[in-house]
Order: structure tokens, then C-alpha cells, then sequence
């Protein structure tokens, strides 16, 4: 029996998959060959020796990922271009979506020499930037306002960093984003429209308007590692340079030990390098109060003199 499958776009690659992936844009040109192919196949065995990442995550260098979830899924990621997936019965499809996206996603971006970087990406006056720090710093709250105010979105969780002709750039990813619930509150039409179940206590929404998201490769103006100061403190902003920006990139690469299992430390190290050397890095520090996130939405905005293409 021959399982159809269907064609998508992922951060720029044609993956072409038996599991159904909702939240991403569909491939359009069907005479390209797929880049990456997910089938719902027993996933390749690791060697039982070979160290894992965390339980349960185990990597055989120079290119075999295997994650276990128990009660969820089990899938194998193989050179960067195949995924055999293996879906434990009675398992939510939102669920594992979450770990292809993520940790799947990561495995690719290291197994094909692309930087993953721990973040929500949009578009600010055409030129990417990255919200990036801690789970649950309002990395994805923020992307999710912006992009209410007509900037479009290019990833969330997993931004693919490349080197380009001047500096790096992002490749778009897919229009979902995952917020909790009292972020969703002061964002009424995301709340409306669009929310998938709850996960991890995250809700999920995929963009339908084909404007919220963009599959263009952007250059990257600038990332901001997001930090809560004090109840009722304005929004600023201080430049990191050198080692200080080095290690804020260092700490969010994400996947990071997946990646040097696979043999890729140096090469993080050296990408981060090249990052900091070439993209602006800073600390945005604020009160972390969703009431107050139009301080912050201001500062961007004027920051990259992107004008907002909805009215406040």
C-alpha cells in the first residue's frame, strides 16, 4: 500500500511528506526535486553505544539523529534529507508536529551546515530580526504582536542562520507561532481565529493570511536577546560586542549539543564568531508586562524605521 504524501516548504527546502504538517506553506513547483523526504517508516537504529544528547536522544556521528518520545513518536533524521517516522498510537498530531519542528528541525539545520539559532524571526522594514532568549521570555509574544501590525513573519523557535555576500540571513521557516494563554489576551484576533489545542500549556496558530508570513531568505539587521527588568521600567536597549555577544549567541544555538555530537563544535563556534562579527547584537531589556508591550513595539519599530503597515 503506497501512503501519499505531500509537498512543503521549509526554510527554503522541498520536503515532501507521508505525515500531514498543516502549519507549513505548500511547495509549489512540483518539477523540483525534494530536498528532504519524511516518510512513516520504522526509523534507523542508532548504535546502542553511541552518546546521547539527553534520554531518549541519540546521536551517531556524522550524520544520524534518533528521538524516542514515549507514547508520542519515534523518528530518525539521516543526512540531513531523510526522516523516517514512526507515530505511537493514540498520539495528538500537534504533538508530533512540535517535536519535528523543533528538534527535527534543528537536526537538519546542523547535519546541512545551517546555523540554528533558539528564536522568533520576523521582518522589520524588509530586513530580518531575531527575538531570542530563555523559553517563555516573550520571544514568540512579541513576533505575534508585530506581525499585527503588518510585519511578516519568517520563523518561530528554530531560525536558520546562512552566511551571506554582506553578513547573514534568515530562511523563512513556517507562520506559526505558539503563545500562552494570557498572551493570546491581548492579542483578540489571534484569539479569534486560527488556535490550536494547547500544548506544553502553549497555544499554536498558523497564520492564514498569506501576508503574515514570508518565504523569502532575509537579510538579518539584528537580534535581541530579550531580558525582564523591573515592574514599571521603559524599554532600552544596550549594544553587546565581542565576547559579551558571543556567548549570548553561543548560550541559544539551538540543539547545541545534538550539533557537536555530530561533529559540528568548531563550526558553531566559528559561525557564532562570524555572526556577532557582522550582526548587531543586543540585550532588550523590559518590564515584563503585556499591557506595557507597545513601549517595546514602538522602540523596534523606530529602531529599524519600520513603519507599522496596520494602524495602532
Amino acid at each position: 500500500m503506497t501512503t501519499s504524501a505531500t509537498d512543503y516548504f521549509l526554510c527554503g527546502w522541498h520536503v515532501r511528506s507521508e505525515f500531514p504538517l498543516p502549519e507549513l506553506a505548500l511547495w509549489q513547483d512540483t518539477r523540483h526535486l525534494p530536498d528532504i523526504t519524511l516518510t512513516l517508516n520504522e526509523p534507523e537504529f542508532v548504535d546502542p553505544g553511541a552518546p546521547a544528547a539527553w534520554p531518549g536522544f541519540q546521536i551517531e556521528a556524522p550524520a544520524l539523529g534518533r528521538l524516542e518520545m514515549p507514547a508520542t513518536c519515534t523518528f530518525s533524521v539521516k543526512d540531513g534529507c531523510e526522516i523516517r517516522l514512526r507515530v505511537e498510537p493514540g498520539a495528538d498530531p500537534i504533538e508530533v508536529r512540535n517535536f519535528l519542528y523543533g528538534t527535527g528541525l534543528g537536526i537538519i539545520c546542523h547535519q546541512r551546515g545551517v546555523f540554528p539559532l533558539h528564536g522568533s524571526c520576523l521582518s522589520l522594514g524588509g530586513r530580518a530580526v531575531i527575538f531570542s532568549g530563555r523559553s517563555g521570555a516573550g520571544k514568540s509574544t512579541l513576533a505575534a504582536t508585530l506581525t499585527q501590525r503588518g510585519h511578516t513573519m519568517l520563523s518561530d523557535d528554530v531560525c536558520a542562520l546562512e552566511p551571506a555576500t554582506e553578513g547573514w540571513s534568515v530562511r523563512p521557516a513556517f507562520p506559526r507561532v505558539k503563545l500562552l494563554p494570557q498572551s493570546l489576551e491581548i492579542l483578540p484576533d489571534l484569539k479569534q481565529s486560527g488556535v490550536h489545542a494547547a500544548l506544553q500549556g502553549k497555544y499554536h496558530f498558523r497564520f492564514e493570511n498569506v501576508s503574515a508570513f514570508s518565504q523569502k531568505t532575509t537579510p538579518l539587521a539584528a537580534i535581541y536577546f530579550l531580558e525582564r527588568g523591573e515592574a514599571g521600567e521603559p524599554a532600552t536597549l544596550l549594544r553587546k560586542t565581542g565576547m559579551d555577544a558571543l556567548l549570548l549567541v553561543q548560550q541559544q544555538v539551538f540543539r547545541r549539543r545534538a550539533g557537536e555530537l555530530l561533529g559540528r563544535r568548531a563550526a558553531i563556534f566559528a559561525s557564532s564568531g562570524a555572526i556577532v562579527s557582522k550582526v548587531p547584537v543586543y540585550v532588550l531589556r523590559r518590564a515584563f508586562d503585556l499591557q506595557r508591550l507597545q513601549e517595546t513595539i514602538d522602540l523596534l519599530e523606530e529602531a529599524h524605521q519600520a513603519v507599522p503597515v496596520r494602524e495602532k
